[in-house]
C-alpha cells in the first residue's frame, strides 16, 4: 500500500515537473502513466487524469480569480457549448471500447506533434475577427469533446483559439483557459462517475480513482512550483526536442498497447 502511495506521488511530481518546465499538458503524460505504471484501463486512466486536472485547474482558477484576471463573460459564453460536448465526451468514454479510446488518444498525440512543428504563433486579429459566439462555439465544442474523450485538459486547443479569435486580451487567455479546462474536466467526469464501477477502493466512483488523483495532485503541485523557476533557463529549441522525444516514447508505448 505504501509503495502505491509513494509511486503515485512520484509520478505526480514527474508530471508536474515536465508540465511546468516544458509546457506539455499534464494529461498527455498522465493518461499513459496511469496505463503503464498503475495498469489502468484506458477509460479509467482518462477519468482519473481528468480528476487530477480538475483539482489542479481549480487551484489555478482560484488564484486567477483572486487577482481578477478572468473575463467571466467570455468563460460563460464558452461553457454553454463545452458543458454539452464535455458531457458527451465523458459518456463516450464510458461506452466505447478500450481499442477505440486508445486510437483516439494516439491520433491526438499525432495532432500535437504536427502542431509543434508546423504551426506558427497565433496573434490576435481584431480587424477580421468573427463574432464572439462563433469563437465560443468553436472553442467550447472542440475543447470539451477532446477533453472528455482523451483525458487531457484541452489547453492545446483553447489557448491558440483564444489568441486567434481576438475576443480577449492575450494576457487573459491563460486564466480563461484554466477555468474552461476545470469545467471541461468537471462535466466530463459526471457520466464517468455513474458508469459501471472499476475495481478500486472506497475512494473511487464509477471509472474515477479519486485516491490516485489526489496523490498525483499532491505530487504535482510542489514539483510545478519548482519547475516554473527553471523553465525560462531552457531554450525553446531544447524544449521542442525534449517534448518531441517524450511524445514519441509515449506514442510507441501506446501503439504497442493497441496492437
Amino acid at each position: 500500500m505504501l509503495n502505491l502511495v509513494l509511486t503515485a506521488i512520484v509520478v505526480g511530481m514527474l508530471v508536474g515537473l515536465i508540465s511546468s518546465v516544458f509546457g506539455l499538458g499534464g494529461g498527455i503524460i498522465l493518461v499513459p502513466a496511469l496505463n503503464i505504471v498503475f495498469h489502468f484501463s484506458q477509460n479509467e486512466a482518462i477519468a482519473t487524469s481528468l480528476a487530477t486536472i480538475a483539482l489542479t485547474t481549480l487551484l489555478n482558477t482560484i488564484r486567477f480569480a483572486q487577482k481578477k484576471e478572468i473575463d467571466w463573460s467570455v468563460v460563460f459564453n464558452i461553457l454553454i457549448f463545452s458543458a454539452v460536448s464535455a458531457s458527451l465526451g465523458g459518456y463516450l468514454v464510458s461506452v466505447l471500447s478500450e481499442k477505440i479510446l486508445l486510437t483516439v488518444f494516439i491520433l491526438f498525440l499525432f495532432y500535437i506533434l504536427l502542431q509543434m512543428f508546423c504551426s506558427h504563433q497565433f496573434k490576435a486579429s481584431r480587424g477580421r475577427k468573427k463574432s464572439r459566439w462563433f469563437w465560443a462555439t468553436s472553442i467550447g465544442f472542440s475543447s470539451g469533446l477532446i477533453s472528455g474523450t482523451t483525458g487531457v485538459g484541452g489547453g492545446i486547443i483553447i489557448t491558440p483559439l483564444l489568441f486567434k479569435s481576438g475576443i480577449v486580451e492575450n494576457k487573459k487567455a491563460v486564466p480563461i483557459t484554466n477555468v474552461v479546462m476545470f469545467f471541461n474536466a468537471f462535466f466530463s467526469l459526471i457520466p464517468m462517475a455513474f458508469s459501471d464501477p472499476a475495481a478500486h477502493s472506497i475512494w473511487g466512483m464509477g471509472l474515477i480513482h479519486f485516491d490516485q488523483a489526489l496523490l498525483l495532485f499532491l505530487g504535482a503541485i510542489p514539483a510545478s512550483l519548482i519547475g516554473t523557476r527553471y523553465q525560462a533557463k531552457i531554450s525553446v529549441g531544447v524544449k521542442k526536442k525534449v517534448i518531441a522525444l517524450i511524445l514519441l516514447i509515449i506514442l510507441i508505448k501506446m501503439l504497442f498497447r493497441l496492437l
